[in-house]
């Protein structure tokens, strides 16, 4: 195996020459192999926060950009570290773009505060020039993880905003519920935080989907803040104690995860429309009903597409709309 040494050189720079070199254009926060900028103004403030505490943070690591054979000038690129030297820019340049709750601006430092700021040293790896593919196998290997995260991992670990943490405490109230949803590997890998975002984002949206698309754009958009938090955890309160009373045939096709699912997308859903809910007398009978139909060898057309979008194709679009519209449309007759 050929060793390449990509070590840099590790030194001490004051936090105002590295924001001058960003207010002068020498610095690239964005070079092509960057990532976008996911942190929230709560990430921000703790961050800025560290620094006017004087405590460390990690090393930020730069690479000498393309040479400018007129000038006899390069730029210098940030390989990792855009998050955090755009926070300390914004900071000082753009207040208007940080929402501060606990610290206090940079204009309204003090002398003595504003000067160790300014003064903080910023530990950088400098990488000098290596080729590109080198820089972002770097970028890769320092961004990497020791195992796979699911995607509701990633994005709890970028996220810790209103959406996320509403399906977080939704997710708690239906764990520690009575009836069957989530395992004790499904809470430790999330999958039951999972599921709840995509239950919220479905109400949100109006439509069922797969993938994670859908997610992803609510867990951005309401990042900061999510208007209907009280809302949607009210509405699935309402809802949990209505489930826990059902009394249904121990294999029913409601105690799977697609039932539940579906169940409970349905009901919530039926809340915000401002409809009644059924009573647990009348909810039973008709999952009863349904359960039996959709099994029967001679069931109906629409019963036995239901019940295979119970076995086949669950988290599909297809099957998650087929499932809720004919539960929608037994409850509505």
């Amino acid at each position: 195996m050929e060793y390449i040494d990509n070590n840099g050189i590790s030194r001490n720079e004051k936090l105002v020459d590295i924001y001058n070199l960003m207010k002068s254009g020498d610095l690239i926060l964005k070079p092509d192999f960057q990532r976008n900028l996911v942190w929230n103004d709560n990430h921000k403030e703790n961050f800025l926060e560290t620094i006017l505490k004087g405590y460390p943070f990690p090393e930020v690591y730069f690479a000498d950009g393309e040479l400018d054979n007129e000038t006899l000038t390069h730029k210098t690129l940030v390989v990792d570290g855009q998050q955090r030297l755009s926070t300390i820019y914004d900071y000082i340049a753009c207040p208007e773009k940080l929402k501060l709750k606990k610290i206090k601006s940079f204009a309204e430092l003090d002398e003595t505060e504003k000067h160790n700021f300014l003064y903080y040293l910023i530990v950088v790896r400098d990488l000098k020039a290596i080729d590109k593919d080198d820089i972002r196998e770097v970028f890769k290997r320092i961004n990497s993880v020791s195992y796979a995260l699911n995607a509701t991992e990633i994005d709890n670990a970028l996220y810790d905003g209103e959406f996320i943490s509403t399906a977080q405490e939704i997710a708690e109230k239906l764990a520690n519920s009575k009836f069957p949803f989530f395992s004790d590997t499904d809470e430790e890998r999330m999958k039951d935080v999972e599921t709840v975002l995509i239950i919220l984002s479905f109400l949100e949206i109006g439509t069922y989907f797969s993938g994670r698309k859908e997610v992803n754009e609510m867990i951005r958009q309401y990042d900061n803040v999510y208007p209907n938090r009280n809302k949607m955890i009210d509405y699935f309160e309402k809802v949990i104690p209505i489930i826990e009373k059902i009394e249904l045939r121990f294999d029913s096709i409601w105690y799977t995860k697609s039932g539940m699912f579906t169940l409970i997308s349905e009901l919530v859903l039926m809340l915000m429309k401002e409809k009644e809910l059924p009573g647990v007398e009348d909810l039973t009978r008709i999952l009863s009903k349904m359960d039996i139909e959709a099994r029967r060898e001679d069931a109906a057309p629409e019963y036995a597409t239901f019940y295979y979008y119970f076995c086949q194709g669950t988290g599909s679009k297809t099957g998650r709309t087929t499932r809720g519209e004919l539960l929608r449309k037994m409850i509505n007759s």
